[in-house]
């Protein structure tokens, strides 16, 4: 017989006050951070902090325009501003893939995770450590066809959690974490 007795998120389980609790278990991946991010970016908060970007890929090319159209011939300058323009879009369109490439590693570090969301909030244990986030320190989640995100309320930085639909023990399970997650947060 297995004794958890000394495990934390069983604990956590024990004390949880909702009833109803989810446990997931998996292995995160980019492309689930990408697919969470991204939904991010969807949210009010996200696309506030895309405008400078969009921006960018505005003005660039059309001041280099504005610059070839005087002259009439294209300098290093127009051709400079093109440029940036088109690494603001770039960034405007595909950050959420940059951003979730450069944590490549701390998801390879983490290795499989256990997450488990109750009426207390939201654990996470992987390799590195654990972390229980609770309700109080989230501001709102989005759910993706893949997975679930949920996010701290600072709009400078991106925190939270990820939770992968994959990691579910069942299809059940993922209408019993919804319900968790509307309970307490709001929908992004």
């Amino acid at each position: 017989m297995d004794d958890t007795s000394g495990d934390q998120l069983y604990r956590i389980h024990e004390s949880a006050s909702a009833g109803r609790a989810v446990e997931l278990r998996y292995t995160p991946t980019i492309a689930d951070m990408a697919e969470g991010l991204r939904a991010r970016g969807r949210s009010k908060v996200g696309r506030r902090q895309r405008l400078p970007f969009f921006l960018v890929g505005l003005v660039g090319p059309g001041y280099a325009v504005v610059l070839i159209a005087q002259n009439g011939e294209s300098g290093g300058s127009a051709v400079g501003l093109t440029a940036v323009g088109l690494l603001g879009w770039a960034f405007a369109l595909f950050g959420h893939r940059l951003m979730a490439w450069s944590t490549r590693g701390l998801l390879a570090a983490a290795g499989e995770c256990r997450a488990f969301v109750d009426g207390e909030g939201v654990t996470v244990e992987s390799a590195q450590g654990s972390t229980h986030l609770r309700w109080s320190a989230l501001a709102g989640y989005a759910e993706t066809p893949a997975t679930f995100m949920v996010f701290t309320g600072d709009k400078q930085i991106i925190g939270g959690a990820l939770l992968p639909k994959r990691g579910l023990a069942g299809p059940g399970q993922q209408d019993v974490l919804r319900a968790i997650l509307d309970r307490n947060l709001k929908r992004l």
